[in-house]
């Protein structure tokens, strides 16, 4: 555009060359500017926010009830709403101000506070609940909550959320013996319905999903002791993998040889169809 206006006699030439020079600059100063922004700017705004939100008190919490969830995201809120429909009463912390102002107005009764706080715990009535629910989503709050609820609150018994095995092996380590890995029965819902489609059995499916999930989870411990030793960790996940495979292999050929493969719900409605059928 400046050579055609220098061409055409639109702009001075002395104007186009400073022009030209601006819009080198800018564009050299462009990458430098997205840099600082990325690696200072944004940063330091993060904080503040987090400060801000740091400097809200947290709430009283009114309450006392058998089960206490700390975290009500998304995992923690499904757990809490299944809970409720069963008439369980529980008390609800969170520390995401926004996440707590959100749900107050749905209807949920949340207290907004650290969990991993000893005085918040004592006052949501953590000495004498029976089980505590840690669904929050930072793995190190998680087992700072842990370290804390085991110090000063021995009887309450906790379940806790692990987001992928390594995140178990974490908790494992650190005395936890239920543990929830928010990944595992989804994908193993998800094979089951893949067995499904490939013409498998659904009880067939079933059965070796469960078997799947008895295995890995007998084995989860042994490899939370070799997680940190690489070579030491593969050599062992790489035998469990097999030897997992050949289970599953040997019981799906010996549930084909027996009875059991009939039933599962397609081959019993199917069967119910006939009958009718047959004696209308």
């Amino acid at each position: 555009m400046l050579s055609l206006s220098l061409t055409e006699g639109i702009v001075a030439k002395n104007y186009v060359d400073i022009l030209m020079a601006v819009v080198a600059i800018s564009m050299a100063l462009t990458p430098i500017a997205f840099f600082l922004n990325e690696k200072i700017v944004l940063p330091a705004l993060s904080k503040r926010n987090v400060a801000a939100a740091m400097e809200r008190e947290p709430d009283a919490v009114a309450e006392k009830n058998p089960v206490i969830i700390a975290g009500f995201g998304h995992f923690g809120n499904t757990v809490g709403r299944f809970l409720r429909a069963h008439g369980i009463g529980t008390t609800i912390l969170d520390v995401d101000g926004e996440r707590v102002d959100f749900l107050r107005k749905m209807g949920f009764k949340v207290y907004y506070g650290d969990a991993s706080r000893y005085d918040l715990l004592h006052a949501a009535g953590a000495a004498e609940a029976k089980i505590i629910i840690i669904t929050i989503d930072e793995p190190a709050k998680r087992l700072q909550m842990i370290e804390t609820i085991k110090k000063y609150f021995p009887d309450l018994q906790i379940l806790v959320r692990s987001r992928n095995r390594y995140d178990a092996y974490e908790q494992m380590n650190a005395g936890m013996l239920h543990i929830y890995r928010e990944t595992i029965d989804t994908a193993l819902r998800m094979g089951v319905d893949a067995l499904k489609m490939m013409g498998h059995r659904a009880y067939t499916a079933q059965r070796s999903a469960q078997t799947f999930f008895k295995y890995d989870e007998q084995k989860l411990k042994d490899l939370a002791k070799l997680h940190t030793d690489e070579a030491a960790y593969i050599s062992q996940a790489k035998e469990y993998i097999e030897e997992l495979e050949r289970i599953i292999s040997t019981d799906g050929q010996q549930l084909h040889l027996t009875k059991d493969a009939g039933w599962d719900e397609e081959s019993l409605i199917a069967d119910a169809k006939n009958w009718v059928e047959k004696n209308k």
